[in-house]
């Protein structure tokens, strides 16, 4: 039977944590965006306000944008390396340059029209209130969820499209990243590791793959200097206790 893996991740910049959240939203929101339930288009639509708020709040686009410009001009200057596969890494600037060009059209924030809408700006403003979403407080969103199905799959669907120029650059950008290091095999000794980092580098992730059976969980702690790994081992009612054996472990320190 193939052994399985987890990989835990660390942001190095506040630029890719803002990434992997939206990232994140935007698979939970695939995820449950078909289900036929009134709980899964809620839990839907609860994905799509929070990325409206991440997007409304930091200014993605323009991150995105400096982003993509910065992977484009280091890429371009491998075109001479003989030891570069130089179809793919054309195939990956053009698609560098249609997702840049593309959000460089969009003027303002990108998801201001979903804003503006009358349920989504509801929802927006009863964000901050604990179990504020319910039947009584927002009948209108009460009203909506028991419209058939296939209405509210198709509306929710047309909301998560729009986001696409957003979505899309930000899940080239991160998978460019992730495959930026080829992961090598390190200890950590009695459960901790530490690293220092090539200042000469700017590092944006680190991932530490385990298998997934093992007992102990990574945490990540990092800079532009160096990093430190612990593994440790949850209790029922006590707090974590650090791996007292030593850890072989995957190890990649993504640089783009």
């Amino acid at each position: 039977m193939e052994e399985k893996y987890i990989t835990y991740e660390q942001p190095l910049n506040e630029r890719i944590r803002q990434f992997l959240r939206l990232e994140h939203l935007f698979q939970q929101a695939a995820y449950t965006i078909s289900g036929q339930t009134a709980w899964e288009s809620r839990s839907t639509l609860s994905c799509l306000t929070d990325i409206i708020e991440i997007l409304s709040r930091n200014d993605v686009k323009t991150d995105l944008l400096k982003f993509l410009e910065r992977i484009q001009t280091n890429l371009s200057q491998l075109k001479d390396n003989a030891d570069i596969d130089t179809p793919q890494l054309e195939a990956i600037l053009e698609q560098l340059a249609h997702h840049y060009s593309r959000l460089h059209a969009v003027s303002g924030n990108i998801a201001q029209h979903l804003k503006e809408h009358h349920l989504i700006s509801s929802l927006l403003q009863r964000s901050a209130v604990t179990a504020g979403v319910n039947t009584f407080d927002l009948p209108l969103f009460h009203h909506w969820l028991q419209q058939p199905a296939k209405d509210r799959i198709s509306t929710l669907r047309q909301w998560y499209d729009t986001l696409d120029v957003i979505r899309q650059p930000i899940e080239l950008v991160l998978d460019l990243i992730r495959n930026s290091a080829e992961p090598v095999t390190v200890k950590a000794e009695q459960g901790f590791y530490q690293q220092a980092l090539d200042s000469n580098r700017t590092f944006q992730l680190i991932r530490v793959t385990i298998p997934v059976d093992t007992p102990y969980f990574a945490e990540i702690s990092g800079g532009k200097h160096r990093i430190s790994i612990r593994f440790l081992q949850s209790q029922d009612r006590e707090r974590p206790v650090q791996a007292q054996e030593d850890m072989p472990f995957q190890l990649s320190c993504c640089a783009l």
